[in-house]
């Protein structure tokens, strides 16, 4: 096939005119199934196993859950957005967006004076009795309970499909689920590394295997050591984690400084953590929260591991 540099002036004016036509169309073709996807009546169900009707695509949202604001950026829907809860920092400029919810508690009144045609709310965070007062106002709510980085890409649909931004969505779903697809295939079978997760000190916490952490743990190639235990969010002993011997150890900070008391674990050299200096920071709104963006901090995390492999063969030499 010849380049157009090669062409006759005339021919090359012609391949100019193809390429106009052919991004013409697709803009036409991408407003259309907007258009469409906006009008037509919507019905889904829920992560909560409930029925939610709209008549058409909703343009006033309010987001209840940090992870639901930034996917809505991500989908280029952010302008359907009234108000948002606390600690919705991600991207800055959704920091600026009306709150009306703190930590589990909600401003009823706030979000029915703002009229919303849904409240998408994130179900764990805010819990199934706040979510059925919201729907006893009568406000459409669709309680969203990602669990699996996985459920990302269905989220990102989802967010698409109830806003009228299916095509942007579908775009940043595919983009999502092919760069989980590389990092899997990069990570996933390397040599198993035991991991602990520290999400607090007073009292020391970890997560098990119910938490997204975990998965991203596992897409590493890490073995969560607490992964069994019966609360997502146990407290575990320093004479627990000597036991179990953990080869790294992560703890999740939102500023990614390392905390002073992350220090405290020098005093029991005797942990491979310890003994190797693997003690790793990570942002922990990269890790924990249910968006395209914890692909980044799974990527931080999988090169912790990575390092942890490499100072055995080293060390094996």
């Amino acid at each position: 096939m010849l380049r157009p540099s090669t062409l006759r002036p005339s021919a090359i004016a012609k391949h100019h005119a193809r390429e106009r036509n052919f991004i013409s169309l697709s803009v036409f073709l991408s407003f259309f199934i907007n258009a469409f996807a906006w009008s037509a009546p919507i019905r889904l169900i829920d992560d909560l196993g409930v029925e939610l009707n709209l008549e058409q695509a909703a343009q006033r949202v309010v987001l209840l859950g940090p992870n639901l604001v930034e996917s809505i950026y991500a989908i280029d829907a952010a302008h359907t957005v009234v108000a948002v809860a606390d600690h919705s920092d991600y991207p800055p400029q959704a920091r600026t967006i009306p709150r009306v919810a703190s930590h589990n508690t909600i401003n009823y009144e706030k979000i029915l004076a703002l009229a919303p045609d849904l409240v998408v709310v994130w179900a764990c965070g805010f819990g199934a009795d706040k979510i059925q007062k919201l729907r006893d106002l009568g406000l459409t709510v669709f309680a969203s309970e990602p669990q699996r980085l996985a459920d990302v890409e269905q989220l990102l649909r989802t967010l698409g499909q109830l806003t009228g931004h299916s095509v942007s969505a579908n775009r940043a779903a595919l983009s999502y689920a092919r760069r989980l697809d590389e990092l899997t295939q990069r990570y996933h079978h390397q040599r198993p590394v035991r991991v602990f997760y520290q999400i607090w000190h007073r009292p020391m916490q970890t997560l098990n295997d119910k938490h997204i952490v975990n998965d991203v743990i596992s897409l590493c190639g890490g073995v969560n050591v607490f992964a069994k235990q019966r609360e997502i969010a146990p407290k575990v002993t320093v004479e627990a984690v000597i036991a179990l011997d953990p080869e790294l150890i992560i703890t999740g900070v939102s500023d990614s400084k390392r905390p002073s008391w992350f220090d405290d674990w020098q005093l029991w050299p005797s942990i491979t953590a310890v003994k190797k200096n693997q003690l790793f920071v990570v942002n922990a709104d990269t890790i924990v929260r249910h968006a395209p963006r914890i692909l980044l901090g799974a990527e931080q995390l999988c090169r912790h591991l990575a390092k942890a492999r490499v100072s055995d063969e080293v060390k094996g030499e």
